[in-house]
């Protein structure tokens, strides 16, 4: 059954307007609910509670799907457009990256914890007022790795695959810990990072480490504003000459905007460079075939270091598509690989049947119509069918 997706429709119904009668409201369909939780975590390594948005997939409640997980530095500001962001890519006609789970973590203390070295120096001179409580650096590293992730490996479905964005002085943070904890995030995303004064060290340090860890693998993308450019300048630099082939990254200026604008595009470019082959296109005009599709999500496993299968839904597509186009063995080949992925779809064996029935093969169309209904009684348009079809 090819599942018909509309927009959101909100439905203003404005009556008599023209005679200065009253407005009147019709009913409108319902805004979307977001899956948006908040936890308070009581934090051992930082002697405090802390706050914590989770943003959830919106079929997380209804499938048994495990997903990759964003970390988000500054929560608080940032959480809102993140989270859309990863809803808009990640949805069925779009497709350009999985859906994820997004874990933000809200403020305290913000540049006590994301500076790694205690240093006075702001701006090229002693800041007392601003800087005195920095040098923390390591016990907010410490509340991540081991209370944070554990808890939300432990009570959500995720996938051993985190991504870590940050903005300024987060990018610091992010740069301290890939030295530190290499293995912790998979991929990065640092948005005009602010390395600077004391600080350089952890740049100066980045050059050895990565010599030290010649298998490293991973995928980070740096942005910056119309800004001085001289350390990520210094960063790239790095990267290029000491940087492993597994070890991937991307440099991004944007001059148009500003140290505080640049991180809306930041986002949507830097989820796209993470997961850059992940679309497939199930619109296209070119012949698919079931192979097609397992060979791409195959290279995608071996990218991202766990098992990424096709979706129920990218299936029916990729089927309906072929169908459509009259590739008639392709379309066939992959709703019969739905049905083996999914044996309790009703909705997988009603689109093999259709297909069977397109290509001539009554007995078959009739075996799976009659399984889809098994599986969903109130399959009405399977049931009108399956009775036309035994009525031959």
């Amino acid at each position: 059954m090819m599942h018909d997706y509309k927009p959101i429709r909100i439905a203003v119904i404005l009556l008599l307007l023209l005679t200065g009668s009253k407005t009147v409201f019709g009913q409108t369909d319902s805004v979307t609910v977001n899956n948006d939780k908040t936890l308070v975590l009581t934090s051992k390594a930082l002697g405090e509670k802390r706050t914590i948005w989770i943003h959830l997939p919106v079929d997380y409640n209804t499938t048994s799907t495990t997903y990759p997980v964003l970390y988000l530095l500054d929560g608080d500001s940032h959480f809102k457009y993140v989270s859309e962001a990863v809803e808009y890519l990640s949805d069925y006609d779009r497709n350009r990256m999985p859906q994820m789970i997004v874990v933000a973590i809200l403020n305290v203390d913000r540049t006590r914890d994301f500076t790694p070295i205690h240093s006075l120096i702001f701006d090229g001179k002693v800041d007392t007022t601003r800087m005195g409580k920095t040098g923390g650096g390591a016990k907010f590293l410490q509340f991540i790795k081991n209370e944070l992730v554990p808890y939300v490996d432990k009570n959500y479905r995720v996938e051993p695959y985190r991504v870590l964005l940050s903005h300024s002085l987060g990018g610091l943070f992010a740069l301290y810990a890939k030295e530190t904890a290499p293995d912790l995030f998979q991929a990065n995303i640092m948005m005009s990072p602010a390395i600077y004064g004391d600080y350089t060290k952890i740049l100066t340090d980045f050059a050895p480490f990565l010599q030290n860890h010649p298998q490293l693998r991973g995928k980070n993308f740096i942005s910056i504003g119309n800004e001085n450019t001289q350390k990520v300048d210094s960063l790239t630099l790095v990267l290029k000459s000491r940087a492993n082939p597994l070890f991937t990254w991307k440099f991004e200026q944007y001059p148009e905007e500003n140290h505080f604008s640049v991180t809306y595009k930041s986002v949507y470019d830097g989820l796209r460079f993470i997961y850059s082959h992940w679309f497939i296109d199930y619109y296209s005009q070119v012949k698919m075939s079931i192979t097609d599709i397992n060979t791409h999500f195959g290279n995608l496993s071996d990218e991202f270091g766990y098992t990424i299968s096709p979706s129920e839904n990218l299936l029916n597509n990729c089927g309906y598509q072929q169908l459509n186009l009259k590739n008639m063995e392709e379309a066939i080949g992959i709703f019969k690989e739905n049905v083996q992925r999914h044996p309790t779809s009703s909705n997988a064996y009603d689109s093999l049947g259709e297909a069977y029935m397109k290509n001539g093969n009554k007995a078959l169309a009739i075996k799976n119509y009659k399984r889809s209904i098994e599986l969903n009684p109130g399959n009405t348009g399977g049931k009108e069918i399956l009775k036309q079809l035994e009525s031959k």
